[in-house]
């Protein structure tokens, strides 16, 4: 039972396949975009100051459907990771890499640094600039 998971690709494969959807979308949105402001900008019936106002909305209409559509399929794939991390430790499955960092955060400095150790949390790489 558990090995045909991983044959399928893992666990929510809709979840995936909808982050991957809403990844294509997004780059066929950009492109639509780039296209609809290209078109207002040079063949809306209007003067050219008119046309250049068209040609601002539907890039920033483009801009704000796009950076939505990244941001949906990054939040489905950190639902993904979220259920696999907390099975993975709820379970006692975890990688020897895992491992590793759950001994060297037990010695280090306690359960505290436990979630000190591994990859950069989002406030800190905003801070830092990244």
């Amino acid at each position: 039972m558990r090995a045909s998971h991983l044959e399928s690709g893992g666990r929510y494969p809709v979840l995936r396949t909808l982050g991957i959807l809403y990844l294509v979308g997004g780059f066929l949105a950009l492109v639509g975009g780039i296209f609809g402001a290209a078109w207002a900008l040079f063949r809306a019936p209007n003067d050219i100051v008119d046309r250049g106002v068209y040609a601002m909305i539907i890039m920033a209409g483009t801009t704000f459907v796009v950076l939505t559509m990244l941001a949906v399929a990054e939040l489905l794939k950190l639902f993904i990771d979220i259920e696999h991390n907390t099975r993975a430790m709820s379970t006692g499955t975890m990688s020897s890499v895992e491992q590793r960092d759950e001994r060297a955060a037990q010695t280090v400095g306690g359960p505290r640094a436990k979630w000190l150790n591994g990859e950069e949390t989002a406030e800190g790489a905003l801070l830092r600039g990244h």
